[in-house]
């Protein structure tokens, strides 16, 4: 006796299969977005003195002309920063104009990969001596 699957399995089968697909393009995909590989000062460090710059390096080139750093600390006070430079096709430097006082700093920069894809972050950093235990 031969047994036919029903529609309700089929279109359940079907909706797995395409949960599953689009997943695992979502997984392979992501690493070929723009996206920041590291900075200086890093995130989440303490550093003794303020930095004359920010640096971040990104996985590919970013488009320069629509890349923005914006640096605030400590509280929401904005940190006056020069034009930014690309050094090299994946290094942008923002480099810093004004004071910085010791305390915690966040830094927030948004730009785009030459195939339109736009990404954003944040990170914090802290200038003086580490808080806490």
């Amino acid at each position: 006796m031969t047994h036919v699957l029903t529609f309700p399995f089929r279109r359940g089968a079907a909706l797995v299969f395409s949960a599953v697909t689009v997943c695992a393009l979502a997984a392979w995909t992501a690493p070929f977005h723009l996206h920041l590989v590291k900075s200086v000062p890093a995130a989440n460090a303490t550093v003794a003195a303020a930095p004359d710059s920010i640096r971040l390096w990104f996985s590919q080139p970013p488009e320069l002309k629509v890349t923005s750093v914006k640096v605030t600390g400590p509280g929401t006070a904005a940190v006056s920063l020069a034009p930014l430079a690309e050094r090299d096709s994946s290094l942008v430097v923002a480099p810093v104009k004004g004071k910085m006082a010791a305390g915690a700093y966040t830094v927030a920069w948004r730009t785009m990969a030459k195939d339109g894809h736009v990404a954003r972050g944040t990170f914090a950093f802290r200038i003086g001596a580490a808080s806490g235990p």
